[in-house]
């Protein structure tokens, strides 16, 4: 029977979380009469990462792994990417990141919106205690609803790597991978060339494709994983990279301002209290406890930590990602 869905992962130095990965994916709410496949690119791993997807392998016939070619031209993710689709053999590909944890409906989901959809996203956020991991969860959270919110103007922004499916019909139009120019931001990279080609698209944002994943532990590693994350966004138009910058400086910008026209600041509780009950309300449409004490501190979280990396970004450093380091772009 022909494969219908391959999942794709790439997997570098995860044996920490691959396993947790994996046994989400076999745990899925799916057709039977529909035929999936795993394929894992092992990134040249040296931890135990292979030693774990081989235990998988053995017992599981519909699960690959191979060790990914380190000599081609491509490098990084999209080298793992580019070999792994040329294994593929279904009809819609799902990424998925081996650091990821998906929810039992997410293939379905995810196929289900790819039948009328060349390219789907769905919703990944973190896990973690105190108010740092909950500041990180919401972050998530909030720029995925700010991207589902622009969709729906047809403003299409990005996709997200690790909780991704594009057709197949589509992904071999735009030539897969190997026509792209090297980027660290691939998921950006994908999904803009989709777009130049009217490729249709969705934001899901759902409990059914809410995936969690490891936060960052310090202020050093959050920098880093944003400034990565900034190759992409910073190749957006003109006038939403303006949107964002003002997003990040609007309070420092207001507090400047009230000082020359006092009625200015009282849009700084105006703007609080709507953000505030934003971060609830998306809260409660995924079906999550509401953490109270990250809704009350996440705008100086946000304000403080987005200004820092503001300022980290005017050094240009180079990007960091899975212990290989690459030139700002």
């Amino acid at each position: 029977m022909q494969i219908e869905v391959s999942i794709l992962i790439a997997a570098r130095n995860e044996e920490k979380n691959i396993e947790n990965c994996l046994n989400s994916l076999l745990n899925q709410h799916f057709n039977n009469n529909v035929n999936i496949e795993l394929l894992i690119g092992n990134d040249d791993s040296y931890d135990n990462t292979k030693k774990i997807v081989d235990k998988f392998i053995r017992q599981y016939s519909h699960i690959h792994c191979v060790d990914v070619p380190q000599n081609r031209e491509l490098k990084g993710k999209i080298n793992v990417i580019d070999y792994l689709s040329e294994q593929a053999k279904g009809k819609y590909l799902l990424f998925a990141d081996a650091d990821v944890v998906y929810p039992d409906q997410w293939v379905e989901t995810m196929y289900i919106s790819l039948k009328s959809h060349d390219i789907a996203t769905g919703v990944t956020t973190v896990e973690g205690k105190g108010n740092w991991f909950g500041f990180q969860r919401l972050d998530w959270l909030l720029a995925l609803k700010q991207i589902e919110i622009f969709s729906k103007i047809n403003i299409p922004l990005t996709a997200m790597g690790n909780n991704m499916g594009i057709t197949r019909t589509m992904f071999d139009k735009i030539g897969g991978v190997r026509k792209l120019p090297f980027t660290v931001a691939e998921d950006f990279a994908i999904f803009q060339s989709i777009i130049s080609q009217n490729g249709s698209y969705e934001q899901l944002y759902s409990k059914k494709v809410l995936a969690k994943t490891v936060g960052v532990d310090s202020m050093d590693s959050w920098l880093s994983q944003r400034w990565r994350w900034m190759q992409g966004a910073k190749k957006l138009p003109i006038y939403l990279v303006v949107l964002n910058y003002l997003n990040i400086t609007l309070y420092p910008l207001l507090i400047i301002i009230s000082f020359f026209n006092p009625q200015f600041g009282l849009l700084i509780p105006t703007v609080y209290c709507f953000k505030m009950l934003s971060l609830v309300g998306i809260q409660y449409q995924l079906n999550e406890k509401v953490d109270w004490w990250s809704v009350l501190l996440f705008d100086l979280y946000h304000t403080y930590c987005y200004n820092r990396l503001l300022v980290y970004s005017l050094f240009s450093p180079p990007v960091e990602w899975k212990g290989r380091v690459y030139n700002s772009e």
